[in-house]
Formats: C-alpha cells, structure tokens, sequence
C-alpha cells in the first residue's frame, strides 16, 4: 500500500493546489467552475457500473473473490450519474444541455483507459482507479460539498459530492482490504500503474475544468 498512499497523496495536493479549487475549499466557490465540474462527473459516473462490473466478470475464473467484489460494486454504483443531474438543476443548467456537452480531454481519457484496463488488459488493474478515485471522495467530498453548499447557497446542490464523502471512507477502507488481501503480488505492478496514469488524468482533468 505504500505506492497507492503515495499517489493518493501526490492526487490529493495536485488537486488541492489548483486556484480554483483553493478557492472553494475557502468558501469562495465559483459557479460555473462547479458546473463544468458535475458535467465531467456525469460523463465518466455513467460507465462506472459498466466498467466495474466488466472487470468483475474478468476476474470470475481466477479471482473470484476479486469478482465478488467488484460485482457487487458494481451494483451500488448505479445510477450515481443521476446525483450530477440533479445538483446541475440546482444550478439552472438543463438535461438537453447537459447531454449535449462533451468531457474534458482528461476525462475522456480516463473513461478510455478504465475501459481498456477492465476489458482488454489486466481487470485486477481497475482496482488502482477505485483506490485513486474512492480515496479522492473521502479525502475531500465532505470537505468541498459543505464549502459548495455555503459559498454558493445551494444546500440542495451537492448531492453527489455528499454522497460519495458519506460513502467513500467506507469503500475506500474495503477496498484496501481487497487489494492487502487478495490482489497477488504478480499483479500490484499493474494496480499500481493504473493508479499512477488515472491520478495523472484526474488532476488533469481538474486543471482543464478550471481553464475552461
């Protein structure tokens, strides 16, 4: 685990230090900022259950405790894409808009790579995605979805930042349970490196948001 805390602490400052987000995390929240936000989390949060479950049936034959697992994320995934339609309304911004954005290039990226790691290369790897982006919603969801709801008076506008930071810290604590226990040594290289290209993307991502 030492590799993964490392990089969970490389995505957390990398995110942490873009102005933007500075800003928010001091009550200064901006608008248009969040909405671009939820919009990337509404492009990749749809293929999550996908993804997860892609994977899980992958691991079926040699992992299957590893499959257990991963399926039955998979089913508590569902329909999280909903939250971001949601808190986008809060803040004016309408379905038909919404779905006619497209992601930031980062995001993008990342919605490829899961796919790729999950269906294509080693499905044990997606475990280093869940680890990063789990980790992310339990270090700052709480944090950032209360400094939202009082910057911008949206009370009823976090919903997805909310519930993952309730969430998280629990999946995040699992999760490491999973990979100490029955990930193979053979394969934490590819867990790892997962890990390091979707921590990468992620704060990427976050740079492209606030660019605009």
């Amino acid at each position: 685990m030492k590799t993964l805390e490392g990089i969970r602490s490389r995505v957390r400052d990398g995110i942490t230090n873009i102005a933007g987000i500075q800003q928010v995390l001091e009550g200064k929240a901006d608008s248009k900022l969040y909405q671009r936000y939820l919009m990337n989390v509404w492009h990749y949060a749809q293929h999550s259950s996908t993804v997860i479950g892609l994977a899980g049936a992958r691991c079926v034959p040699d992992h299957p405790e590893l499959a257990r697992y991963l399926l039955h994320h998979a089913l508590e995934e569902l329909g999280h894409e909903a939250w971001a339609i949601t808190d986008l309304a809060a803040l004016g911004v309408s379905e038909d808009t919404l779905r006619a954005s497209r992601p930031a290039t980062s995001c993008a990226a990342m919605i490829g790579f899961e796919y790729f790691t999950a269906g294509h290369a080693n499905p044990v790897g997606l475990f280093g995605w869940l680890y990063v982006l789990e980790a992310m919603g339990d270090d700052l969801g709480h944090v950032v979805a209360d400094s939202i709801a009082r910057g911008l008076d949206l009370p009823d506008g976090v919903k997805f930042l909310a519930g993952h930071g309730e969430a998280d810290e629990e999946h995040t604590k699992d999760i490491i349970a999973q990979i100490e226990t029955n990930i193979p040594a053979a394969d934490m290289a590819y867990v790892h490196h997962v890990a390091d290209v979707v921590g990468e993307l992620y704060v990427r991502m976050f740079q492209e948001i606030e660019a605009g």
